[in-house]
């Protein structure tokens, strides 16, 4: 009989949950002493972390090293990947229903 390769897939918290601790445990003290600012792409696979100056740089370069990859997007020395922010003109405004 066949081994099962992956019998569970992995759901995007499970990818996103491997990859910031694969980041922490063997990246995050180099690449932010070294690489502040920029794009890593952590494969959550085979633990590689491919850097880049930006996103689409890292994906691309981790993608081309492994094509069936799955990877997570980290921004070295930032709590998250990209910043999302809201400003509205009229406070009075909800912004969810308008």
């Amino acid at each position: 009989m066949a081994p099962i390769m992956n019998p569970t897939p992995l759901t995007p918290k499970a990818i996103a949950e491997r990859g910031e601790q694969i980041y922490r445990l063997k990246y995050q003290a180099d690449f932010e002493a070294n690489h502040h600012g920029k794009f890593v792409a952590v494969n959550v696979n085979t633990q590689a972390a491919t850097l880049g100056a930006t996103p689409d740089e890292a994906l691309e370069n981790a993608h081309s090293a492994d094509p069936k990859g799955m990877f997570h997007l980290i921004r070295v020395g930032f709590p998250s990947a990209f910043q999302i922010s809201y400003a509205a003109s009229d406070s009075r405004i909800d912004w969810l229903f308008g």
